[in-house]
């Protein structure tokens, strides 16, 4: 059953105060008698706060010295049974006092006893802080001690200054008075030093110098320092913490006054009435001791009073972290720690070590280790203790944890524990609460600037840029006049001219520069595969349906939307500050939210549902919306029950139908399957690449932006395939090693910056901000390729994937950025996918998606060996032969040795074997042995890794035509024109041909010049409309064409043609042939423009019309 704390509306100016008492407060050191005076003054004192309307709570200590004095024992026994039954015996005469001396003054109380292990729990603590609101809210007055006859040091408070100060934060207090012998905290210890200044005021607790030699009584176990403690944890938990003296409780009424009556003397006439009440007692409220003279009232009674947080720690944080006894520790690295900070996910691969034995919902510590594991050689502990820097609530055990703790995910091929492993570490929700100092969160779309810009450096004007694509087609929405589909596009002729050059200079750079061998592998891909390598479960997300008007919602981010609505709401109810944290990559629909204030603890329990939305599943989910009601904005209805969505386009392959299938999400599992054959092509040599080009699908939800988010799509992807052994080195890289890459770290990230770092991708290798040789050299080349196709330098840059966002085959990855009027858009991945498809898939089938190579010396090993009676095997299982022989072969070590001692001891052994009888069958040890021996190994046998560059086509055509677009004005000046600078490499079209007029003197002059051109490769478009010149060109600049040939009355008389270029519009003229070789360099991009107007006369003999559309 669920249990929710309730909540704890105050009135304005209303206070929850916590009284402290400690043993020398309320009985004599001496004769253990209660000092009934000063009871009686504490009694009225409560009693006035309340007649006031505050809330009181007392924590008094006592029970023990009041049962020194009932049993006549002189000394406080040292034995914790005597403690204990003394405690049992003052306890029930201490509360009868304090029942006896409030019934005088018609005040109700109830006594509370706890220990630490009664709130250890969350639920039984939220269940203390019900019944401490419902005490308060009936007026009666807690008063709480520990519970000394049941309490064991494990189980201990440590002494009641603790518990107050924990009380405090459970009840929300205001105000926690620790009363105590002196009037306040000193400089130095005033009853040797007379000069000794009183502290009046404490800001940050941390930089406190003072005198704490002040020793606990012989009947308690508290002092001045233990005050000191409590005052940091109140503090912490927001709570003013003040220290004065016990023996004149009436202090406490001045002290309260005065801090109200500063309050309202120094709260700006135009501070709200709806803040909260610990506003009453702020950092900006709180008046000095020493300025009360300036009031016309007294100065109030001397204390020291500790300032709150002015970023104090949720309840939750503050219960994980100071009432439960942690029951054993993670160690974990520098780099996961940083995580935390940055409220990331700790995964398997950050914790480095385990300690103590601890099971499900159990608190642990969290430890940082610097480089490596906090274990010695030998495997003893180091002397001295790694910094705890958290604590964590652990959905698994620590024999769990042990299993996959260091290993990437991608690396644990068990699926049992890959599951332990999204669920224990998936999106930070393994640690539910740790102490954070300035975390912050990444943005994946920082600007660089606030807006994108042109080409040339001017505010990029999307909807002009937008027209010009439809006007010229470079795409268009497909089935368009049937209103068309979302996400769906056509590739118009200059659109589809961009994208093939873009993919036949791919096609060069990669695939014939590295000797790559290119499959084209079908669509149309079985169930079966996308269910071994993954894509099946995890493409799946849960939707929900809105049942009046058919919207279809993402159940996840639906619950999400509404929750933070009604915690904004909340906050404009109370006046707080309301900030916008939409996640511009998730693009969910933002639900409106109503000013409406919550209980405290409905916030919290919100909170905590936020914290774990990542975790819930579909059915969770549909019960969270049924709890809270949760309704959509636009209906007010109430959504239908989750059902899972999978992103893959489902169909079924035959007539039949009984072979499920998917559209392909990616192109490279059909280059996995086919390793064994391109290996082998390949003369069985490694390392070696394949690459694919071709169509992938994925079913988006709410496909936006243009080409940046489609449903089919182009990609080109490269399979590299590298020995693990070596360090993965490229036999290659120095010939990259100098190229100059920007990067973005995932520990500048996890820092909650942004900048990025230049450096060459050698230096970056060196450094292991780049993993490895093999990443590093295709990093390298990705950025020569964006850079040969007219990638702006300045919009591009390498973002290292966060732990926990990576896929779910990657141990490491790189995307390949660029800047748009999107923002940073992922155009090409690099991931290091380790050898995860291919063990997959090969444990899946059997396939041996291995190398083997013969090694130069033999390898003597010693192992577990299975030997099989083949005579007898085949009879015994017939057609299950061939089955349960795999199902063997393909135990570990581990599990044939426990085999080998079921074999001795018992004859026999029961093999799990899918698909064969119930599951399961017996072997005999007339069947098969087991044993251990020696053998010898000529040739090595290894999985490869592979590193993966992947290009999303169309994403890189698109920014490629952002970042080249810009404007230039009219002759009149006002129009811009817009023009696409594309390199000539890549530019749909290298030449327009623009005969002089519509003679028909031109034509034939035109034809074969169009010819000439098609034969050298280049392609060329004609315009003989009857638009004037200037008009032509300008149509074909927006085209991109980078380069004009003049046909005039000239050309027909001497053969010389006059060329343009699109960008500075100058021209030169000469003779034809030398026109066509420079045509060919400059498409071949082996001279630019600026080097053949050098070499060609220049042309400034016609005047060319400049057009406006």
């Amino acid at each position: 059953m669920a249990v929710k704390a309730a909540g704890a509306a105050k009135r304005p100016g209303q206070l929850t105060i916590v009284i402290k008492l400690g043993t020398s407060s309320i009985v004599d050191e001496k004769t253990h008698e209660p000092l009934l005076p000063i009871l009686t003054l504490i009694v009225d004192t409560a009693v006035k706060l309340r007649k006031n309307g505050h809330r009181v709570v007392i924590v008094s200590s006592g029970a023990i010295g009041v049962g020194l004095r009932r049993m006549d024992i002189d000394k406080r026994p040292k034995h914790l049974a005597q403690l204990q039954a003394l405690a049992a015996i003052g306890q029930c005469r201490l509360v009868s006092l304090w029942d006896s001396l409030f019934a005088h003054l018609s005040q109700p109380i109830a006594q509370i006893l706890m220990t630490r292990n009664d709130i250890a729990d969350r639920t039984r603590y939220i269940n203390a802080q019900n019944t401490f609101n419902q005490l308060m809210e009936m007026g009666v007055i807690p008063i709480v001690n520990e519970n000394d006859t049941l309490a064991v040091s494990e189980i201990k408070f440590g002494d009641n200054d603790t518990l107050s100060a924990i009380t405090a934060a459970m009840v929300h207090a205001d105000i926690l008075f620790l009363m105590t012998d002196v009037d306040c905290l000193y400089d130095k210890n005033p009853r040797t030093h007379p000069d000794a200044r009183p502290i009046e005021i404490v800001d940050d607790i941390s930089t406190l110098e003072a005198d704490v030699s002040t020793a606990g009584s012989s009947l308690g176990t508290g002092g001045m320092s233990t005050k000191i403690v409590a005052a940091r944890l109140g503090t912490l938990a927001g709570v003013t913490t003040i220290i004065t003296r016990s023996s004149n409780p009436g202090n406490i009424l001045g002290i309260v006054r005065h801090l109200i009556r500063a309050s309202t003397t120094n709260s700006p006439s135009s501070e709200s009435d709806d803040q909260k009440p610990n506003s009453l007692l702020s950092k900006t409220t709180c008046l000095n001791v020493t300025d009360a003279s300036t009031t016309e009232d007294a100065p109030p009674p001397l204390h020291t009073r500790f300032l709150p947080s002015n970023d104090p720690i949720q309840d939750r944080y503050f219960w994980l972290l100071h009432t439960p006894s942690p029951r054993g520790t993670l160690y974990i690295d520098v780099g996961c720690y940083r995580a935390l900070l940055n409220k990331a996910g700790l995964l398997p691969v950050g914790i480095v070590d385990v300690q103590g034995q601890f099971g499900q919902q159990d608190v642990v510590r969290l430890a940082v280790v610097e480089g490596g594991s906090p274990s010695g050689q030998d495997g003893r502990r180091p002397e001295g203790t790694p910094q705890e820097v958290g604590r964590a609530v652990v959905n698994y055990s620590a024999s769990e944890i042990k299993r996959i703790m260091g290993h990437h995910s991608v690396e644990i091929v068990d699926s049992k524990y890959r599951a332990a492993c999204r669920r224990a570490f998936a999106a930070s929700r393994k640690v539910e609460a740790y102490q954070v100092v300035g975390s912050r969160k990444r943005t994946t779309n920082d600007a660089m600037a606030s807006t994108a810009t042109t080409l040339k450096g001017q505010p990029l004007e999307k909807p002009l840029l937008d027209a010009l694509l439809r006007r010229r087609m470079f795409y268009t929405p497909s089935f368009e006049i049937y209103n068309g589909v979302g996400g769906l596009y056509d590739y118009g002729p200059p659109g589809c001219a961009l994208q093939t050059n873009i993919v036949d200079l791919w096609r060069k750079h990669f695939v014939l520069e590295e000797d790559m061998l290119e499959v084209d592998c079908t669509v149309l891909t079985p169930h079966e595969v996308l269910k071994t390598s993954g894509h099946v479960d995890k493409f799946a997300d849960w939707m929900c349906k809105d049942p009046k008007n058919g919207d279809i919602l993402r159940a996840d981010h639906f619950v999400e939307a509404v929750l933070e609505a009604r915690l904004n709401g909340n906050k404009e109810a109370r006046g707080q500050k309301v900030e916008d944290k939409d996640d511009a990559k998730k693009k969910k629909k933002k639900a409106k939210s109503e000013a409406i204030a919550l209980d405290d603890a409905v916030v919290t329990e919100y909170e905590e549902v936020l914290a774990r939305i990542d975790n819930y599943d579909g059915p969770q989910l549909g019960e969270l919306i049924k709890k809270y009601q949760l309704k959509n904005p636009d209906t007010g209805e109430i959504p239908s029950e989750p059902v899972q969505f999978n992103l893959m386009f489902q169909t079924s392959i035959g007539p039949s139908s009984n072979l499920r299938g998917y559209l392909r999400p990616e192109t490279a599992q059909g280059q996995f399957l086919n390793f064994a054959k391109l290996l082998a092509f390949n003369q069985s040599q490694m390392p070696f690449a394949s690459a694919s080009i071709g169509k992938s699908y994925r079913n988006e939800i709410s496909p936006r932006a243009g080409l940046l988010r489609v449903r089919e799509f182009l990609m080109a992807e490269i399979e590299h395939f590298v020995d693990p052994q070596g360090g993965k080195k490229h036999s290659r890289f120095h010939e990259v090693e100098h190229v100059e890459l920007v990067l973005l770290d995932r520990d500048t990230q996890l820092s909650g910056k942004t900048e990025t770092r230049k450096m060459t991708v050698g230096q970056a290798v060196k450094e292991r901000l780049v993993d490895n040789e093999t990443l590093g050299y295709f990093l390298a080349r990705i950025h020569l390729f964006l850079q040969k196709i007219g990638v702006d330098l300045s919009k591009m840059r390498f973002r290292q994937h966060m732990q926990n966002e990576m896929a779910h085959y990657a141990c490491d990855c790189w995307d390949a950025e660029l800047f748009t009027t999107s923002g940073w858009v992922e155009c090409v991945g690099c991931a290091d996918r380790s050898a995860y498809d291919l063990s997959v898939h090969a444990k899946k089938t059997g396939a041996p998606l291995v190398v083997r190579e013969r090694l130069d010396e033999p390898l003597t090993i010693e192992d577990w060996q299975v030997d099989i009676e083949k005579k007898k095997f085949g009879p015994q299982f017939k057609k299950d032969a061939k089955a349960v022989e795999d199902a063997l072969l393909a135990t570990t070590q581990e599990q044939r040795e426990k085999m080998a001692s079921q074999l001795a001891d018992a004859g026999k052994v029961t093999l799990e074997v899918p698909g064969v009888a119930d599951g399961k069958v017996d072997l005999k040890s007339d069947l098969v042995k087991i044993e251990f021996r020696k053998r010898v190994e000529n040739t090595r046998e290894y999985t490869p890794n592979v590193i993966e560059p992947s290009f999303g086509i169309g994403r890189i055509l698109y920014a490629l035509i952002e970042h080249n677009f810009w404007t230039r004005a009219s002759d009149g000046g006002d129009e811009a024109r817009g023009v696409l600078s594309f390199p000539p490499i890549v530019a749909p079209t290298k030449v327009l041909l623009v005969p002089l007029s519509s003679n028909a003197q031109f034509k034939p002059a035109v034809k074969e010049l169009s010819q000439k051109l098609r034969r050298l490769g280049v392609s060329s478009r004609v315009d003989d409309s009857s638009a004037s010149i200037g008009k032509r060109y300008s149509r074909n600049d927006e085209l991109g064409t980078p380069l004009g040939v003049t046909v005039d009355f000239q050309t027909l008389q001497d053969g010389t043609l006059t060329l343009r270029d699109r960008d500075s519009t100058t021209q030169v003229r000469a003779a034809e042939k030398e026109i066509l070789a420079a045509i060919q360099s400059l498409v071949d991009g082996t001279k630019d423009w600026a080097t053949i107007s050098a070499e060609l006369p220049k042309f400034e003999g016609q005047e060319v019309e400049v057009a406006t559309r």
